[in-house]
């Protein structure tokens, strides 16, 4: 999909079902559903993803324009839209190995949403620190946080977690793990 037909359809969008339902959803604190209903289905929920696996790429002057379009309405809708893509983006890059194209193709045919984990009490606001830990077990790892806000938490299909890495050494040494909302613990 090309910039100009991208722009086009968040536009259409916009003007349907996030204008008209921006200020009863910010007034009632509910999630736009409709919205993000129609941008999977556009397939702009894969701006972030990897054309091979379907999505439209890591453009960032389509992300640019989508997430500006969707700002102009509603900065609710925007916010979550640009968490969702930092979130594909991280999975795009994951290690050589990890095995993300499943969770890839369904972001590409919007039947996936993403946010990141990354805020929570006692890192001061500061992200790059995190307070949450990771252990390595016998049985994988596991993550021990209490992340005070997330965006899109109780919608979202997926969360990128970040934590202090298994072997971490200061305050710094940080990792993120992908985390599926079905996990026990979550």
């Amino acid at each position: 999909m090309k910039i100009e037909a991208a722009v086009a359809t968040a536009k259409k969008i916009t003007a349907e079902f996030v204008t008209p339902h921006a200020s009863d959803n910010d007034r009632h604190a509910r999630f736009p559903k409709l919205a993000f209903e129609a941008l999977g289905k556009a397939g702009l929920l894969g701006v972030g993803c990897p054309e091979k696996h379907g999505g439209l790429g890591a453009n960032p002057r389509m992300f640019f324009e989508i997430a500006s379009t969707l700002a102009e309405a509603d900065a609710s809708t925007a916010m979550i839209f640009n968490m969702h893509v930092c979130g594909t983006l991280c999975l795009a890059a994951a290690v050589p190995g990890a095995d993300t194209a499943p969770v890839l193709a369904k972001v590409a045919k919007g039947e996936h949403l993403s946010t990141l984990a990354f805020s929570e009490r006692g890192s001061r606001s500061h992200f790059w620190a995190p307070v949450s830990r990771a252990e390595t077990t016998p049985a994988g790892v596991r993550l021990t946080a209490k992340k005070s806000w997330v965006t899109s938490a109780n919608f979202a299909d997926s969360y990128v977690v970040s934590v202090f890495a298994p072997a971490g050494k200061g305050p710094t040494d940080t990792t993120l793990y992908f985390v599926d909302r079905t996990q026990a613990g979550v």
